[in-house]
């Protein structure tokens, strides 16, 4: 039996939904930092400061633009109250909109956190 634990998820930027989904990917990845000194015999790296970034896909075109800013909020269906993927300052990073032959339009989104204002 396929797991459709994804089924029901809901994501908004700014406050509109974007969908329907066809999926959200969020990944949180530290810079190698390296600490290696001059006696040691192997490299060593400590983890910097994590970059967050979340990929959403949908169905059909979108407005949205590199540099849009706002509420990025996932909420995922089957994991409780978790908010993994979201941020409350976050931008458009890029936008992709492709499509094939006798298939339907799909946009790519990625958001990363947003840069404070002053």
């Amino acid at each position: 039996m396929a797991d459709d634990g994804f089924n029901g998820a809901t994501f908004t930027f700014a406050s509109v939904a974007l969908g329907p989904l066809r999926s959200i990917s969020t990944n949180s990845v530290g810079a190698e930092v390296p600490v290696t000194g001059s006696g040691d015999s192997e490299q060593a790296f400590a983890a910097g400061i994590p970059k967050k970034q979340t990929t959403v896909i949908i169905v059909g075109g979108t407005t949205l633009a590199a540099g849009d800013t706002g509420v990025v909020a996932v909420a995922w269906s089957d994991i409780g109250t978790s908010t993994d993927g979201s941020e409350t300052t976050g931008q458009v990073v890029s936008v992709d909109t492709s499509g094939s032959m006798d298939s339907e339009i799909l946009s790519t989104i990625v958001f990363n956190k947003a840069a404070p204002t002053a």
